[in-house]
């Protein structure tokens, strides 16, 4: 006969299965709501930056640049075929009042970018094309000289 030893299984006292067990469920729930509080503050950090006025003078700033170079970027692509009509200028300026000068080697167009807010002026962007147009014209803009924005006629 062989001789036969019986070893307890290895297990872990109950007490201590437990604390373990407990722990995890535990440090996840913490972690999650960590986690929640890092977005809550997040977000509500996101949301006063824009509403503070600092936040949303900086907004409406950002957003006057992107449209001022996308109007610019549409009229130098406007102007390749060697030219730059009327019709296109008021595509390209939607709804917003605009006015052209066409002289002095130049296509000078004026676009009123940002309309007139309660008890502020509008903002008008000059955007200038030199002739002769072309494939290779560029634009170039500046606020409009003098504030002369362009009204609806």
């Amino acid at each position: 006969m062989t001789d036969h030893t019986e070893h307890p299984p290895a297990v872990p006292p109950p007490g201590r299965a437990k604390a373990r067990r407990a722990a995890g469920p535990l440090a996840l729930a913490l972690t999650v709501l960590a986690v929640l509080a890092a977005v809550v503050v997040g977000t509500l950090l996101w949301w006063l930056g824009d509403r503070l006025p600092e936040g949303a003078d900086r907004t409406r700033e950002e957003n006057q640049r992107l449209q001022v170079a996308g109007i610019a970027r549409q009229l130098a692509d406007a102007s390749h075929d060697g030219e730059l009509t009327d019709a296109e200028i008021g595509r390209i300026a939607r709804a917003d009042p605009w006015r052209v000068d066409r002289r002095d080697g130049a296509v000078r167009v004026v676009i009123t970018t940002v309309p007139a807010l309660a008890g502020e002026p509008a903002s008008c962007t000059e955007f200038t094309l030199r002739t002769p147009l072309g494939p290779a014209t560029g634009t170039t803009h500046d606020p409009a000289p003098g504030g002369g924005c362009p009204v609806r006629g």
